[in-house]
Formats: structure tokens, sequence, C-alpha cells
């Protein structure tokens, strides 16, 4: 109690000691204090706006179950697309072609395929009912350089893949990639789809393979189509096939007949 007072009294000697100036001065200062503190004890108690309510609930929403709705559509989305992308994969086409070796750049092949080639068929079909790969680099297997690539080694598994698994019913190619093939009896034999009046039309552009057995039989067709040149470097020399695994043997003879009657009867038969 005596402390308190002898607190008092100093405070008040000191204050007295203050000039007018000081004493207005200390005055005001001890006003804005005040004021701010009573500003912080008030609390706003004016209702939300519609608007802001709105707003409060959205900011409430993304701070806490955000992730909550985002996750499970993110989940949705690609289950979607994976599911689309197998079904488009998987259903039933009326032709699959295989285009191995040509540039990577072709058009103009696609287009023809997609649009000359099924209003040639003259059933009713698309562009989207015939699979097209055409992303095959098979290299040169009897060139005696066995330095491939990695890439290169994928891309002729997977293209092997594809043939033991009947998804290539008919290749533009080149004769090594068919000679691989019909020594183990998996390219097909011609005389199963044309007759011999076709092949015997057709013996200048023919191609003969050697089977497991040692006999050279025809499995391809030289193809000239201008369409077809321009989608393989100068020196290439592209062949049709097609193979045993396919599943649509009748459409692929129907695709080489296509391919035939755009020859230009300048391609000379390699002998």
């Amino acid at each position: 109690m005596a402390k308190d007072d002898l607190n008092n009294k100093d405070n008040e000697e000191n204050y007295d000691s203050l000039t007018d100036a000081e004493k207005l001065l200390l005055a005001k200062e001890e006003r804005v204090f005040g004021k701010e503190e009573e500003e912080e004890e008030i609390e706003d108690d004016t209702p939300d706006t519609p608007m802001e309510a709105a707003k409060n609930k959205v900011g409430f929403f993304f701070d806490y179950y955000k992730w909550f709705v985002i996750i499970p559509a993110i989940i949705i989305v690609i289950a979607v697309v994976l599911i689309t992308s197998y079904l488009s994969e998987s259903r039933e086409r009326a032709l699959e072609l295989s285009i191995v070796n040509a540039k990577y750049d072709i058009p103009e092949l696609i287009y023809a395929v997609e649009n000359d080639y099924t209003k040639y068929t003259g059933e009713d079909i698309t562009g989207k009912d015939i699979r097209i790969e055409i992303d095959i680099q098979y290299p040169d297997t009897a060139s005696g350089d066995g330095n491939f690539s990695q890439s290169e080694i994928v891309s002729m598994q997977k293209f092997n893949a594809s043939v033991i698994a009947g998804r290539v019913d008919v290749a533009l190619s080149e004769n090594w990639v068919i000679n691989d093939y019909s020594i183990t009896d998996a390219t097909l034999d011609l005389r199963e789809i044309f007759d011999e009046e076709f092949l015997k039309e057709h013996e200048d552009v023919l191609y003969y393979a050697v089977n497991s057995e040692g006999e050279k039989i025809p499995v391809a067709f030289y193809i000239d189509a201008q369409v077809v040149k321009d989608s393989y470097e100068d020196e290439a020399r592209p062949l049709v096939v097609s193979f045993d695994t396919a599943k649509h043997k009748k459409e692929a003879a129907l695709f080489m007949e296509w391919l035939l009657d755009q020859s230009t009867g300048t391609f000379e038969k390699e002998q």
C-alpha cells in the first residue's frame, strides 16, 4: 500500500513538472490509445449479406473439403479415359493395317486408306473401322549388322506381338521383314486368297519367299501406287503382305486389289 502511494506521488510530481504543451500532448496520446483499445474490444455484429455468406461457405469448402471432392473426380476422369481407350482399341475392326518402315509423316496414305479404300470396298464402313499402325521400324536383318537400337528392337517386338495376336491383317513392308516371317510360315500363301488366274495376271509384281520347308511360295505383291511410293524413301521397294494369323483375310485381299488397281506399271520387279 505504501509502495503504491509513493508511485502515485512520484507520478503526480512528474506531471506537475511538465509544461502545458507537454500536458496537452500527453492527454491526446491517452485519448488515442484508449480509443484503439475500445475498437479492438468491439466485435462486428453486422450480419453478413447473402453474397458474403456464400463467399464464406465457398472459402470454408476449399479450406477443408476440396481434396475430398477433387481427388475422386480426377480418379473418375482417368478411369473413363482408360475405359474409352480400351474399348476403342479392343473393338472389332474391318481391317487392321500395319505400315512398316515408312516415313514418319504420311498423311496422304492414311487419308487414302480411310477414305478411298473404304469407298472401294462398297461396304458401310468408315476410316474409324480401320486400325492403322504407322510407328513401326524394322531394320534390315539381312544386312548382317546386328547393332540395332533399343527403339528398333522394341518396335520389332511390338510388330511381332501384333502378328502373333492376329492384329495385323495386312502390312506394307520391305522384303527382309517378309523373309523373316516366311521362314517360320507366318506369312499367308497368296494362293489361299487369290485364284490362279489373278496371280498369273499379276505375276510381274509377285514376290516369292522361302517357307520353313525350303519351298518358294507367293506371299506378297510389289506396290508402285504413287500414294505408297511417296510414303517411303526413294530407294525403298514396298510390298503388301498378309499373315496366317490374320482375322480378316478377305478384307486383306480386297486391300491388295485396291493397291494393285492403282499400279503405275513403272516398278521394276526385284530379281
